[in-house]
């Protein structure tokens, strides 16, 4: 017997085939020797040695006949491993896309994650900055009520001291606080001013004094 019915890869579904290819094989005086010979090589062996044999005026036409049917049964052996070795490629190609669709799934939640996390932070970030001017400009107010003040207190202690009358520094106004606080040398020169006003008046004060007491000879 050529072909083994019990063999599940013989690639004959039907019983009746298998026997009628055996039954063939033998009447044309052909044996198992083809068909075991090259039950697994490829296509292109099984096909090459049926055409030496038809090709060899040697052989009789009956074994040619029972090479034939052997041939025939390998072919769909062959067909059979192919189609099995096609299929675990399909199914392992199957496996891979469905590997690959996961890992898309997964890349693609984690990348809308870490745009709500980007998202996030940049409202945060946009809060801190927005609260940080607030804060600078608070600062900044602050820091010109405190200069404004400490000016204010250094000339009120000026306007205590001072030994001759004129007008207190407290009287200024807040608009002329405000202007000397434009540069430093606006505060100094205004200091300096405060200073030799009084002075100013007495020279002017005694020079008027000595002209009454002593007038001039031609008057």
């Amino acid at each position: 017997m050529a072909v083994d019915i019990a063999d599940p890869k013989n690639g004959f579904r039907h019983c009746e085939v298998v026997v009628f290819i055996n039954e063939e094989v033998i009447r044309n005086g052909g044996g198992p020797a083809f068909y075991l010979t090259f039950r697994s090589r490829p296509w292109k062996d099984i096909e090459d040695c049926l055409r030496y044999v038809i090709a060899d005026t040697h052989v009789p036409r009956t074994i040619k006949r029972a090479c034939a049917w052997s041939a025939l049964a390998l072919g769909v052996r062959v067909a059979t491993r192919q189609r099995e070795k096609q299929s675990r490629r399909v199914q392992h190609l199957n496996d891979q896309v469905e590997e690959h669709e996961a890992a898309t799934w997964t890349l693609a939640t984690d990348l809308q994650r870490l745009r709500e996390e980007r998202d996030e932070v940049v409202s945060e970030l946009r809060s801190a900055r927005d609260n940080l001017k607030q804060v600078i400009h608070e600062c900044g107010m602050l820091h010109k009520r405190l200069i404004e003040f400490e000016l204010s207190q250094k000339l009120l202690a000026e306007s205590q001291d001072t030994e001759y009358p004129g007008t207190l520094p407290w009287h200024l106004t807040v608009k002329e606080h405000r202007e000397a606080l434009d540069t430093d040398l606006q505060n100094e020169q205004y200091a300096v001013s405060r200073k030799k006003a009084p002075m100013s008046s007495i020279t002017v004060l005694e020079t008027v004094n000595e002209a009454e007491e002593f007038p001039a000879s031609g008057v």
